[in-house]
């Protein structure tokens, strides 16, 4: 995704090189700075969420296992 996007942002910023506002490429390039930021956060949340899942199901609850003795 992020390969994505920056490609979309490359494609823009050549499009639009041109016509030059400066305040326009600087609220583009805020843009595709928090959209990457956003991008890695949900990586990140993804990636914890999956390996509590993994924990969950790799490690017996105590109060769920009967006694062997």
């Amino acid at each position: 995704m992020r390969t994505l996007l920056w490609e979309m942002y490359k494609g823009w910023f050549l499009h639009n090189a041109t016509e030059v506002d400066s305040d326009r490429m600087i609220d583009m390039l805020l843009f595709y700075d928090e959209l990457r930021d956003l991008i890695a956060q949900i990586t990140k949340n993804e990636t914890i969420s999956s390996l509590n899942q993994l924990q969950q199901t790799s490690v017996p609850d105590p109060a769920n296992t009967s006694s062997l003795g």
